[in-house]
């Protein structure tokens, strides 16, 4: 095996352990907060279009950089800086960066309220009765 090769399947082999990481990272969040309750966390107190702050949590990639964040939310880079380190302080982010140069990620993807309109929730559909029919003379299932 040549060195470029090793490096390669060494290269695999760390994406796929990252892969992992962040899978069981998503499953045990989900043991401590539900989707909705982190979209509650996520909204609370923002005044101005707090359900764009949903879509900059699930922007967080790790990659994306303040601006590019503020600019989801439409708010400078300063105030979703101002954001960020809460959630981080919430334990609903992490750093994947440095001290000096941030990247946030998130802990999963969200719920947005845009993707959802004109679906039914699944609460709304398990909550309707399915309709009985009595059984008569003529449908017990026998034909007769």
């Amino acid at each position: 095996m040549t060195t470029d090769e090793a490096l390669t399947t060494v290269a695999q082999q760390n994406k796929t352990l990252i892969s992992q990481n962040e899978m069981l990272i998503t499953l045990i969040a989900r043991l401590v907060w539900t989707p909705e309750k982190l979209v509650e966390m996520v909204m609370a107190s923002k005044k101005k279009d707090p359900e764009a702050y949903v879509s900059v949590y699930n922007a967080l990639d790790g990659e994306k950089t303040g601006k590019q964040l503020g600019e989801i939310a439409r708010v400078t880079q300063q105030s979703i800086s101002a954001v960020l380190s809460g959630w981080l302080d919430d334990g609903i982010v992490s750093n994947v960066g440095t001290d000096t140069q941030p990247k946030y990620k998130r802990l999963m993807r969200l719920p947005e309220k845009r993707k959802m309109k004109g679906k039914q929730e699944p609460a709304q559909v398990a909550a309707q009765p399915e309709a009985e029919i009595p059984l008569t003379e003529g449908n017990n299932g026998d034909g007769q």
